[in-house]
């Protein structure tokens, strides 16, 4: 399948899939004509990376986990702290829109 269709499935940006690519993680073959031909594993894989990724693991952390390993326990911490930090941060905007959403006078 051709980058615009892997954009579409996998929510990831042309510029995102390549530089997946030139980082390795992702290795399409070429057709005849040098364009990208992208199978399904390679769009499972991008999913996996852009999971990954909003879980704000690095580049090398991915490869590792690819490759059947694991980061190394610190940036698991690390990455459970920060998304505990998120979580903590984003609790009173949630609690305000939860109040505005269901406050009967401000809906429309």
């Amino acid at each position: 399948m051709n980058i615009a269709e892997v954009e579409r499935r996998t929510g990831l940006t042309r510029a995102n899939i390549r530089f997946y690519e030139k980082e390795g993680l992702v290795a399409p073959v070429r057709s005849a004509n040098g364009y990208r031909d992208y199978t399904e594993a390679d769009v499972e894989t991008l999913r996996k990376v852009r999971l990954l990724r909003q879980l704000r693991l690095s580049v090398a952390d991915i490869r590792a986990v690819q490759a059947g390993g694991r980061p190394p326990p610190g940036a698991r911490a690390q990455k459970l702290d920060a998304l505990e930090q998120d979580l903590r941060a984003g609790q009173p905007a949630y609690a305000a829109c939860r109040a505005v959403c269901d406050d009967p006078a401000r809906r429309a």
